[in-house]
C-alpha cells in the first residue's frame, strides 16, 4: 500500500511514503522524482497484486516494490497507517530528517519539497495528500510508527500541536487528482464521525458539516457516527481535552 522515497541534499535526508491501494502511483513517483530536491531511492509497497504487477516495470536499481496484503475488515486508515510501518521497518530513520508521506492520487509540483522545508516546521501539510515530517519530531512522539488509527492524519497532526510542536500548513500545495478517487463506502463516513469523537471535536464543529450534505452525503453518516459515539460514551484520546478547548476557542474568539 505505499511506496518510500530516500533523499539526501547535502545535509538534509528525506524519506518519501506514498500510501496506494487502487490508484497507479506512477504520476506521482515521477512527480517526486522531479523534485528540485533529488531522490535517490524508491520502495513501493501496494496493497493490491494486480497493482503490484502492473508496476513492476518501474523495478531497478533504486526501486524496490513490496506487496503487503492490506486487512479489509479493518478502516482504511488503519490498513494506510499498518502499510506505511510495514515499508518503514525498512528504513534506518537515524539517517535522514525528514519523512515525506504523499497519497498516490496527488502530484507535487517540482519545488514542493524545497519551499515546503522552507517552514522549519515539525509537520508541513495537515492533510495526509502530502505531509513533510520533520524525524526528530516523528521519534519523540510516535517513536518512529504512523499512529493505526481511522483518522490517523487529524490524530497525527493534532497529538503534535497538543505537545507543543510547530504544524503549519502548505507553502506550495500538492495537486490532488480527484478525477481518480473512488467514493469511499458509507463505513468510512461513519468511521470518521466516531473519530471525531474520540479526537475531542466539540458538537458544533461536527454538526456544522450538514451544510456540505448536498455536495457531499456522506456528512450524514459522519454526523451519525459522531452521535452514537457519544451515546456509547467512547473512550477517546489523551489529548482530546487539548482538542476540546482549542476548537472551543476558535469557535467563540475565531482563532
Amino acid at each position: 500500500m505505499e511506496i518510500f522515497l530516500v533523499s539526501r541534499i547535502g545535509q538534509v535526508g528525506i524519506v518519501a511514503v506514498v500510501p496506494t491501494l487502487r490508484d497507479d502511483p506512477s504520476e506521482t513517483i515521477e512527480s517526486i522524482l522531479e523534485q528540485t530536491i533529488r531522490v535517490s531511492n524508491i520502495f513501493c509497497v501496494v496493497g493490491s497484486q494486480a497493482l503490484h504487477r502492473s508496476i513492476s516495470s518501474l523495478n531497478s536499481t533504486i526501486i524496490e516494490i513490496i506487496f503487503v496484503k492490506p486487512d479489509l475488515n479493518k478502516c482504511l486508515g488503519k490498513r494506510v497507517a499498518k502499510a506505511l510501518n510495514t515499508a518503514l521497518r525498512k528504513v534506518d530513520l537515524d539517517k535522514y530528517d525528514y519523512i515525506l508521506r504523499v497519497d498516490a492520487d496527488t502530484k507535487l509540483p517540482n519545488n514542493f519539497i524545497e519551499e515546503n522545508l522552507k517552514k522549519n516546521a515539525d509537520c508541513v501539510g495537515t492533510s495526509a495528500y502530502a505531509m513533510l515530517i520533520n524525524k526528530k519530531a516523528f521519534l519523540e512522539v510516535f517513536h518512529g510508527r504512523f499512529p493505526e488509527v481511522c483518522g490517523e492524519d487529524s490524530y497525527f497532526c493534532l497529538k503534535l500541536l497538543s505537545r507543543g510542536y510547530i504544524v503549519k500548513p502548505w507553502t506550495l500545495p500538492p495537486i490532488s487528482k480527484r478525477e481518480s478517487r473512488v467514493g469511499h463506502p458509507w463505513s468510512h463516513h461513519f468511521n470518521r464521525g466516531e473519530e471525531m469523537y474520540k479526537l475531542g471535536y466539540e458538537p458544533f464543529h461536527v454538526f456544522n458539516v450538514l451544510r456540505t450534505t448536498l455536495k457531499n452525503p456522506g456528512v450524514l453518516f459522519i454526523v451519525m457516527g459522531y452521535g452514537i459515539a457519544i451515546l456509547k460514551q467512547m473512550n477517546r484520546y489523551k489529548f482530546a481535552r487539548w482538542v476540546f478547548r482549542r476548537q472551543l476557542k476558535r469557535l467563540v474568539f475565531g482563532k
